[in-house]
Formats: C-alpha cells, sequence, structure tokens
C-alpha cells in the first residue's frame, strides 16, 4: 500500500506526499512516473515479444529505441542480445522479473519503488537482481524496496519495520 501511495497510484485517505516539495497530487502523473518508477512483485509484461516491453518506454516518449542502451541492461541481468525475439510465454519468473526491471531503468528515475521483487526468485536471479539494484543505487537512484525476506535488508542504508500499518522501528 505504502508504494502504491508513493508511486500515485492509488489517492491517500488523509495525510499528503510530498516529491521535491510538491504535493504529488498537484503533480501530472506522467510527468511523475518518469521520476517515480514501481516494479511490482508480479512483473506484468505485455504483447507478444521482450521487445515490446522494452521499446515501450521510447514509444511513450516519442524516441528511437536505442538498441545499445537495452543490449547493456540485457548484459548487465545476464540475459543475451537475442531475449529481444523471445516470445514473453516462454519467459521463466526471473526472466520475465529482470525485464520487467529493466523496463522500469531504460531511463532512470529519481526513485525506484521495489515491491517484493525478489519473491519467488532463484539464489542466482536474486542475486543478479539485487546487483542491478546495487549498481542503479550508485548512479543516484533513490531505492524503496518493500521485503519480508530479512537477507534483502542486508545493505540497506534505512529500515523502518510496520507491523499492522505502523512503524515499529
Amino acid at each position: 500500500t505504502i508504494l502504491k501511495l508513493i508511486a500515485n497510484l492509488i489517492n491517500p485517505t488523509s495525510g499528503k506526499i510530498f516529491f521535491r516539495e510538491k504535493d504529488i497530487m498537484k503533480i501530472d502523473p506522467l510527468i511523475y512516473r518518469r521520476s517515480v518508477s514501481y516494479c511490482f512483485q508480479q512483473p506484468s509484461l505485455f504483447g507478444e515479444k521482450v521487445a515490446d516491453n522494452l521499446s515501450f518506454p521510447y514509444e511513450i516518449r516519442k524516441q528511437a529505441v536505442d538498441r545499445k542502451r537495452l543490449l547493456q541492461l540485457l548484459h548487465e541481468v545476464s540475459l543475451e542480445a537475442d531475449y529481444l525475439d523471445k516470445d514473453i510465454t516462454s519467459l521463466s519468473g526471473g526472466e520475465k522479473q529482470r525485464i520487467a526491471l529493466i523496463r522500469n531503468l531504460i531511463f532512470l528515475p529519481k526513485v525506484l519503488l521495489l515491491d517484493e521483487v525478489t519473491t519467488g526468485l532463484d539464489e542466482d536471479n536474486k542475486a543478479i537482481v539485487h546487483q542491478l539494484i546495487e549498481r542503479v543505487h550508485q548512479q543516484g537512484v533513490t531505492i524503496i524496496q518493500v521485503t519480508h525476506d530479512q537477507d534483502e535488508i542486508t545493505t540497506a542504508q534505512n529500515i523502518i519495520r510496520i507491523k499492522k500499518g505502523g512503524i515499529l522501528e
């Protein structure tokens, strides 16, 4: 719920959320979502091919696809160039999650919201995703990650524990 509120996917019933000193309810959602990107627990891919998903951020910006950038990102998550032509129905859960994450990172956001993005992934895929998240963080992107996995928070700078809607620590 917190991530959906921050992503402006749902409206708060009380209080306000500010981004760069502005109430997010007063920021054009299209502009806001270019700065704050949400990666869901269950990756949602569309179209038929991986390329359909990775070209979408360019299409909504009315820009030509930067194939070199796509290949670089695929390489960063241990996927080969031929993945662009793969049917999304043939991908494993780990591959789908990595494609969804790449889609969120083609244009680096200011804030990346991660909702249990490694749930259900094997250890190798978790390590790949963690390495990418760390590289993105090193580029100045703020990462807000929700997880129930204690191993996920070992590199966190700040941890907020929430239980039954209240902050524990």
